[in-house]
């Protein structure tokens, strides 16, 4: 009978448990989802700096010329619709993305240079919902408001059904989520997506040389304005590769670079750097060398820097001519 009393509240507390984490996930889940009010205005979620982050940005004009007033701009998801995006390639219904702008300060406490983020100055939201006139809606708020009506433009949402990447959503400017969208084949037709460091090093591993190579070839004509795939990409993409022991396809990527940038000190010094971590002394003098023939005419490079390739070179140098 004792055996059985305490079963039965076993059973008991659990079911409580279970109901009480029940409500708890419940409760939670309507908190990341889109509230409105009788009239139709959207709730601006109070939790979503809880939220998954997205990315952040600074200053982004998507027309011509400079903006009068660039904010930074921060973006949030409920971790649950990233999870799903994650696990089925979509955006689950009653997805909201908050924007949060902020207005930039350059000089403040010790900063000299760069920005950080001040004074917040209001918040863009985009919901997906099946349930509204408009399944994707816009809704914009200043830094006092808690509710909004939605956008009465179109504006917002001729551009991100033009333009993002994956739905309506700009995929392509979420740095977690784009490598592994390009992969799945997510990204809409008719959205160019440039070639970026880390899918130009997958090519590389992946596929060889020859492909990474036609890949950055076409990507140059393509995007002639894109910094995706400046030399400092170049540079960062033979460091990770030499990192990993891959030391000709290190040498590929600076020769590479030497190629697009022929009067540049520091991708021959780049050159001989790889050149003797690969344990071939006589390449890596001959690039040294030829980083100090162009040190002094390089303008991309400050006096600091043009002190850093002299040494560099000088003592690559040095060092493997006693050998």
């Amino acid at each position: 009978m004792k055996r059985i009393l305490l079963l039965t509240c076993v059973l008991a507390a659990s079911v409580m448990l279970a109901t009480h984490a029940s409500k708890v996930s419940a409760a939670n889940q309507n908190e990341n989802q889109p509230n409105y009010t009788k009239e139709g205005k959207l709730v601006l979620p109070p939790n979503y700096r809880e939220w998954f982050f997205l990315t952040s940005g600074l200053g982004m004009n998507y027309s011509t010329g400079v903006s009068a007033h660039p904010m930074f701009t921060n973006v949030f998801v409920p971790p649950e619709a990233y999870k799903e995006f994650k696990s089925s390639g979509k955006w689950p219904d009653k997805t909201q993305f908050v924007l949060e702008m902020v207005q930039p300060a350059t000089h403040g406490s010790i900063n000299k240079g760069g920005h950080y983020q001040n004074a917040l100055m209001g918040w863009d939201v985009e919901v997906k919902d099946s349930t509204r006139p408009q399944q994707w809606t816009y809704y914009n708020y200043d830094a006092k408001e808690t509710q909004a009506d939605p956008v009465s433009s179109t504006a917002c949402l001729k551009c991100h059904t033009a333009n993002a990447a994956v739905e309506n959503t700009f995929v392509q400017f979420y740095p977690t989520l784009l490598d592994f969208s390009v992969e799945k084949g997510l990204i809409k037709p008719g959205v160019h997506i440039p070639l970026n460091q880390s899918r130009f090093e997958k090519l590389i591993v992946n596929s060889g040389w020859d492909k990474a190579e036609a890949a950055y070839r076409e990507d140059r004509k393509l995007n002639p304005q894109s910094d995706l795939m400046d030399m400092a990409a170049l540079e960062n993409t033979a460091g990770s590769l030499a990192q990993d022991k891959k030391m000709k396809e290190a040498i590929e990527v600076v020769t590479l670079m030497i190629q697009d940038y022929p009067a540049s000190a520091q991708a021959y010094d780049d050159l001989g750097d790889v050149y003797k971590m690969d344990s071939q002394a006589q390449p890596a003098i001959e690039a040294s060398q030829k980083a100090l023939s162009l040190v002094d005419a390089d303008t991309k490079l400050s006096a600091d820097d043009k002190k850093q390739v002299k040494a560099n070179a000088e003592k690559r140098i040095a060092e493997l001519s006693k050998k």
